[in-house]
């Protein structure tokens, strides 16, 4: 029997928008794992078992927002988990609030979403066994988030969405300056706009972006010289001194780690 079995959905059209993934995780022994920063928030729904980090257990429901470096999680053995990782817009819409607030901050999600519509979802997930069903009440959930914020707030702004795509696109590797200018807005609008409805600085994400970046292509074979190349860093001492802010040490000592990090799948 495999210690850690895990289940990954793509949501249905209409959530794409807003909702990359959602994975169900269940481990059977206690297992530590490494955070890496991402680039949209996270909700974590647990079913069963406990979780702690930096030593303090935490709440059943909690939300993540951009974090500025890894963090470490210890499972109990029986943890089960429902992780929904949102697209770099689906912060405001699902939570009906800014996004930066969250920014390096885990929260309870009753603290962000009405207690009761949390317990809701929560005992929903308890009371169904079949996995389709339990897909089909977490879609429901984020569903009328959507459709409650779409009837009540302002839409994130098609500007934002494109300077999203762009620095995506690119690993960050274009100036904030370029991304303003391409996107038709000033750098101080584009960052006001992109820090409520990312939840981050387009600097900030930017880094993280390449981070990311760095991981796909170590994960793909490459060599640190070749990635340092392909993600766009004057030299390999750049890259490993931007890798440090984020992890506390080297690209070699990170990746030779045998605990499992949590590089999305969708960037496999």
């Amino acid at each position: 029997m495999r210690d850690v079995r895990h289940f990954v959905h793509q949501p249905v059209e209409f959530l794409r928008r807003y909702v990359r993934e959602i994975l169900w995780v269940r481990s059977n022994r206690p297992r530590t794992q490494i955070l890496l920063p991402e680039t949209g928030l996270t909700m974590v729904l647990r079913q069963s078992g406990s979780a702690s980090l930096l030593g303090e257990t935490l709440p059943a429901a909690v939300v993540s927002g951009l974090q500025k470096r890894i963090r470490r999680v210890e499972h109990a053995a029986g943890s089960s988990l429902v992780i929904v990782r949102l697209t770099e817009i689906g912060g405001p819409v699902i939570l009906h609030d800014r996004a930066d607030f969250l920014y390096n901050r885990t929260v309870p999600l009753d603290a962000v979403i009405p207690g009761r519509i949390v317990e809701d979802v929560q005992n929903a997930l308890a009371d169904i066994r079949e996995l389709q069903q339990q897909i089909a009440a977490v879609e429901r959930f984020l569903a009328v988030r959507i459709y409650a914020h779409n009837a009540s707030h302002q839409n994130v702004s098609p500007q934002i969405e494109q300077a999203v795509r762009m620095i995506r696109a690119e690993h960050g590797r274009h100036s904030i300056a370029t991304i303003a200018q391409r996107s038709a807005m000033s750098l101080s609008v584009l960052e006001r706009q992109f820090r409520a409805a990312v939840g981050a600085s387009p600097k900030s994400f930017s880094r993280l972006a390449r981070l990311q970046h760095v991981c796909r292509l170590w994960d793909s074979g490459k060599r640190l010289t070749e990635i340092a190349f392909e993600a766009g860093y004057s030299d390999q001492p750049h890259m490993v001194r931007d890798f440090q802010l984020f992890t506390g040490t080297s690209p070699e000592l990170f990746f030779s780690s045998p605990t499992p990090r949590n590089l999305p799948t969708f960037y496999k």
